[in-house]
């Protein structure tokens, strides 16, 4: 469990800390008195570890190495971590983050959607008479039969500066967990207009195009460092993996259990998955709600530290 909360905990920092305060990945739109809604429930500060943010909480900024923007982001989110109890840590857990008053870091909601457009579903992300609604394209199952991988990016494009210009009005946070790209095996699911659909191969270049186009910020593309690449907004490609159903003849998602071949998760549910890391280069990944040949996949050493991380090199 320790590992999984330092891995979680890696990636908060890694976006929360590092995609926007060191200055080599400031990508923010405006950096002036952005109040996020889902970050302190709307606190205005440029970043978390804004000087202004530290003297309203009455904390020395100085004298926290995570926030000191000269060191390697993995040096600074050990340090972070290593500040926390294991309450604070497990407090991180959920789609609603508690933070850490004491360390300076807000709390946090991870929970927004943009499969085909910003989305109010979560509550991370909302519309008032401020922002009143966000572009709605097609859903996906319609763009991906177009077969126009131009499109796909171009559509992850327009959906993260609005996502941006969201944020910086305080009505949505930086994460978004689209695109879905599980594999359609069985047409009654009811999520098929989530997904591109039915071909592993499609379905994963779909992804990589999505993905690129939600993330790149313009003339970063090709920083081969992905510690220096910035993050325009930080994707996910769920769920990860097996996962069609979600309530059958008195079978939810939450118990149902995936008899697959090695052979087919390799080439059908895992593939499109490996190309949204290796080519995509995705920031975060979700794992599902279902198991996988009787283990959960949201517990399966194999596929969360074995495959994602140890052969396809997750940065996230």
């Amino acid at each position: 469990m320790y590992n999984s909360i330092v891995s979680f905990l890696v990636f908060f920092f890694y976006l929360a800390f590092f995609a926007i305060v060191s200055p080599a990945r400031r990508v923010l739109l405006d950096s002036k008195n952005i109040a996020a809604s889902s970050i302190d429930g709307g606190s205005n500060f440029t970043h978390v570890c804004d000087p202004s943010w530290y003297s309203s909480l009455g904390l020395d900024l100085s004298s926290f190495a995570f926030c000191d923007s000269k060191l390697p982001y993995d040096v600074r989110a050990k340090d972070l971590v290593d500040r926390m109890t294991l309450i604070e840590k497990v407090k991180q857990l959920g789609d609603g983050a508690y933070g850490v008053p004491r360390l300076g870091l807000p709390k946090y909601e991870w929970w927004s959607e943009a499969l085909h457009g910003v989305s109010n579903v979560g509550p991370g992300a909302y519309f008032d008479e401020v922002v009143p609604g966000a572009t709605s394209f097609p859903p996906v199952i319609l763009t991906a039969a177009s077969f126009n991988q131009s499109l796909w990016k171009t559509i992850g494009q327009v959906v993260s500066t609005e996502a941006r210009a969201m944020y910086n009005l305080g009505r949505a946070g930086l994460t978004f967990w689209s695109p879905n790209i599980n594999v359609v095996r069985d047409p009654r699911w009811g999520r098929i207009t989530e997904t591109p659909g039915e071909d592993p191969y499609v379905v994963g270049v779909y992804a990589t195009n999505y993905v690129r186009g939600l993330q790149d910020v313009e003339g970063t593309e090709n920083v081969t460092d992905l510690n220096l690449r910035p993050l325009k907004v930080s994707s996910c490609c769920k769920h990860y993996a097996a996962y069609d159903v979600d309530n059958w003849l008195g079978v939810d998602r939450l118990h149902f259990d995936a008899r697959v071949t090695e052979q087919d998760m390799v080439e059908t549910f895992l593939r499109p998955f490996e190309m949204c890391v290796k080519e995509g280069d995705v920031s975060s990944v979700m794992c599902s709600y279902n198991r996988v040949n009787g283990i959960p996949t949201c517990a399966d050493p194999k596929l969360l530290r074995d495959t994602i991380r140890g052969d396809w090199g997750l940065h996230g």
